[in-house]
Parts: C-alpha cells; structure tokens; sequence
C-alpha cells in the first residue's frame, strides 16, 4: 500500500499500533461494553415513559435490536482488529509524485536510509498491526485514489526546490574560498577598473551584453573580460595557484634553475579550464553544498547553451558565499570588526538588511519554504492523531454508523490534502514561469537576487495562501458534506426502528441524539 509521506510510513505505523494498546485497555477494563448497557437502558426507559405499557416492550425489543445490531457490526468492522487486514511494514511504501526532471521517481520502502526515520526516530515499530476492515477499506482507497488523481494531472517543474537548493549552494572548502578571492584580487578587480576607465565599445562586447545580459560585467565570470583582448587573456595570478604546474614560457619571473611548485596561470584559462579550473570547482561546490542543484539546474533549462548553465550555476554559488579578503589594506577599508563600535555596526547593518527589500522577500521565501516542507509532516502527525483516539470516538459514539462514516469521510479529506498541495505546486509553478517569462529574470527569483522583490513577494504570499487555504476550504467544505450524509443515513436507518401499535398506528420514537 502506498502513502502520501516519508514520515506517513511511520505515523501510519505507530498510529494504529496506538489503536490496538488503547483498544485493548478498553477491552480489559469492560468499557467497550458500557455503549450496549446504553442502549439497552435507553431502549427500555424511552418507549416505557412515552407510550402505554401495553406496547412499550414492544417498542423496546425493536429499538434494541434495531441499534444492538448496528452496534455489532461497527464494532465487527470498525472496531475490533482483524488479522484479515493487518498493516505490514515490508509492504508501506512511498512514491513521490512525478516531476518533469523525474518522471518515474524511485519508490521508497519502510526503512530505507533516505532519513534518519526508524533510526534515530519512531524506532521500535511493530513489524505487522492488525487493522480494522473497515478503516483499512477507507485508506487503501484514499491512498489509490490520490495517486491516480496525481498521475492525472500535469508535471510540475519543481522552480521551488530548485530555489530551496539555490540557498543552500555555497563553497565548503576554504581553500576554493581563497582561490575564489585569489582570482578576484588578480583578474576581476584589475579588469572591472580597466573597463570602466576606458569604456570600451566593439561588436563583439555589444553582442555579449546582448547575449549575457547588462549585468555581465558585475561578477568574475565575465564573458566580457574573457572575449576581450587586454583583459582576462593578459592578466594573471598574482602568485602561484596550488594545482597549476609551473611553465617555464608563462612564469618568466621565476628562475628555471629552481622553478616553483606550482605557476600563475592566465586569467581566461584559470577560470575556463574543464575539471581544474575555478568554475569547475564552483559547480562541484554547488553539488556538494546542495545535492543534485546542478543537474536539477540543467533539467529545467535544457535549452540553455552548456556554457551559460555552467556559467549560471557558478554564479548561483558565489552568490550564496560570505566574501573572503586576500588584502589586508582592502579588508580594513571595508570592514570594521573590533570593539563595541564594531558589534554595533554589525547590529545596524544587519537590521538595514532585514527591513530592506530584498530582506522581506527572503523572510518570505524562508516561510513559504518552510510551509511546503512542514505540510507533509503535519499531514503524517494529523493521521497518526486520528488513528490513535479512533477506538474512544467509537466507544463514545456508542457504535454510531453515521459517526463511522463522519470518521472515514474526515481521513479521506486529510489524506486529499495531498493532492491540493500538488495541485497548489503546479499553479505556483506556473504563476512563476509566467511572471518571468525571460530566464534571467528567472535566476533572479531562484536565487533571490535582482529587484523584482515585489512580484517575488506576491508569489510567495499567494503559495503560502494555496498551501495553507486549500486545505482548509476543502476541510469546511468536506465537513458539511459528511454531516449532510451522516444525517441522510440516520434518515434511511430511522424507518427501521419504528414500531406499530395494536390499533394500527405507527409509533415514531426517534433516539435522542449522541
């Protein structure tokens, strides 16, 4: 049987582990059998003070075996645990919903290690539970008929998770750090000041920013200062870089006799070389702090040239990395650290930041992130709650029909949940690739940068409202269906509990309300 969670897998488990302990106490303290004391004692005391005795026992001995009958088959079906259906761990198993990066996404069984669930957490699970025919009959079918509705609707493009990953690349190494500090303090900023000294103007640089955008020539990647003669092809390492081999045309500075270690490459190659050079290792970064954001990246551009992919995925990294200074007289220019005076600048700077625009679009992003990533767990821990206080519902109840059907109704409404939440992710989906049709715009959503802020803000507000609204409306919604037809079945059941006096007359004694 599939679920809709990782962590249902194990809710499912516990919950009805749960059920079984608290059904058994009931059992063993005779409470399960107060609700047939009820309605014997109902049954006898309403028609005996309301008619005449000469058909009061008559009425009584059909109220209670009208009700003692209903009351046996709920607890036949939806009470007591049978080994008909029991619950096993080997057969649980989640697949998550299809993605146009992944149309067959792998299927997850009960004790994988994709988690530290069943490990560290909800350790202990019975391996087989006995279930209730009833509830057991209501979640296969609610866990088929989601997965069908889900197979039937479009692919979503998962723009969200890759923004969830974009915020998570960074550079764990320290030394790439330095090397991307290094290539910043040789290449970038000699290149970026020659630029805007003489403003240079060709075709060639016209059809780069044409290509690549106004904003090429603000980061060290430049494809400007690349394909520019007298940039990046002139310019080198101030100093050796570990992993360069010293070549002795290039390094003419050194003595032959006793070269270095390693050389100080040209700028153009240090940056572009496959496998060793600096963008290279910023893409590996990218997949090491955020796994599988690189191919994720290239799933939902295909189109994009390899070039610019790889350009773009290098660029996501930098822009997720603290600043690393390689010269002292620079860092003690722009940054100011030491004393009271210092935590306070560090105060306000961070304050300015958080009131700032582009800080209210990332505390959104945050809360919208962490509302598709709490929803699915709150549905599991929802489930579990409900799987657990089921067998005192029933006992309360008194064995009602219509509460049973109340109670199926509001598991499969729960369990519906998940298909809002897809159906929710694809209208996001869309309103993203509609409000920033051109992909430049849409790096600039995915890795929260650029100035639409505001457009990005109301995205993020309209997902929140879809996640959290949705269910909501469905649950009102599915609520007054479910009490409309728990009063419809009291209706049909009704007929059955009336009784006929000797003079012909029916006698409508209607059970008061539970």
């Amino acid at each position: 049987m599939n679920v809709d969670s990782y962590l249902e897998l194990y809710s499912t488990m516990f919950g009805w582990m749960f059920y079984g302990t608290i059904w058994d106490v009931l059992v063993g303290t005779g409470i399960v059998f107060l609700p047939f004391l009820g309605i014997v004692i109902d049954n006898w005391r309403e028609p005996a003070a309301e008619t005449s005795h000469a058909i009061s026992s008559g009425i009584s001995l059909r109220k209670m075996e009208h009700e003692l009958l209903i009351a046996l088959i709920v607890v036949i079906f939806a009470a007591q645990p049978m080994h008909l259906t029991p619950f096993v761990a080997s057969t649980l198993s989640y697949t998550p919903p299809p993605t146009k990066g992944n149309l067959s996404p792998s299927t997850i069984n009960f004790g994988s290690a994709e988690s530290s669930f069943g490990d560290t957490g909800f350790e202990g699970a019975i391996d087989t539970i006995d279930v209730p025919m009833w509830w057991y009959a209501v979640i296969a079918f609610s866990s088929g008929f989601n997965h069908a509705v889900v197979e039937g609707l479009p692919r979503a493009s998962e723009i969200r998770h890759l923004t969830q990953l974009a915020r998570l690349t960074t550079i764990e190494d320290r030394r790439i750090r330095q090397e991307v500090a290094e290539f910043s303090s040789s290449c970038y900023i000699p290149a970026r000041s020659k630029y805007l000294r003489e403003r240079p103007s060709s075709s060639a640089i016209d059809s780069s920013l044409q290509r690549y955008g106004e904003a090429d020539t603000d980061w060290i990647g430049s494809h400007v200062y690349r394909n520019t003669p007298g940039y990046y092809n002139s310019l080198r390492a101030r100093k050796p870089i570990d992993g360069w081999p010293y070549v002795a045309v290039r390094d003419t500075e050194y003595d032959p006799t006793n070269p270095p270690t390693y050389g100080r490459p040209y700028c153009d190659i240090w940056w572009e070389l496959p496998n060793r050079g600096l963008r290279a290792k910023l893409v590996d970064a990218a997949d090491k702090s955020a796994s599988g954001f690189a191919t994720l990246f290239y799933n939902l551009a295909p189109a994009l040239a390899t070039e610019r992919r790889l350009d773009l995925v290098a660029r996501t990294t930098l822009l997720h990395t603290p600043d690393t200074w390689t010269d002292n007289n620079i860092a003690q220019n722009n940054t100011f650290t030491s004393g009271l005076s210092g935590q306070i600048e560090n105060k306000l700077k961070g304050l300015a930041y958080s009131f700032s625009a582009v800080g209210v679009g990332l505390v959104f992003s945050v809360i919208v992130t962490g509302v598709i990533s709490a929803a699915p767990m709150i549905q599991a821990v929802v489930l579990m709650g409900i799987y657990s206080l089921l067998p005192l519902v029933i006992v309360f109840s008194r064995y009602s029909l219509s509460g049973m059907l109340l109670i199926a109704i509001a598991i499969f409404g729960v369990k519906f949940w998940t298909v809002l939440w897809y159906l929710a992710q694809w209208i996001d989906q869309n309103l993203i690739t509609a409000m920033y049709p051109d992909f430049d715009l849409l790096f600039e959503f995915i890795t929260n940068s650029g100035e639409q802020t505001t457009k990005r803000v109301v995205l993020n507000i309209v997902t929140t409202c879809l996640y959290i609204g949705l269910p909501i409306l469905w649950s009102a919604m599915l609520g007054w269906a479910g009490i409309t037809a728990a009063q419809s079945l009291n209706a049909v059941m009704n007929p059955f509990s009336r009784h006929t006096d000797p003079m012909g007359r029916r006698v409508n004694l209607v059970p008061k309300p539970f």
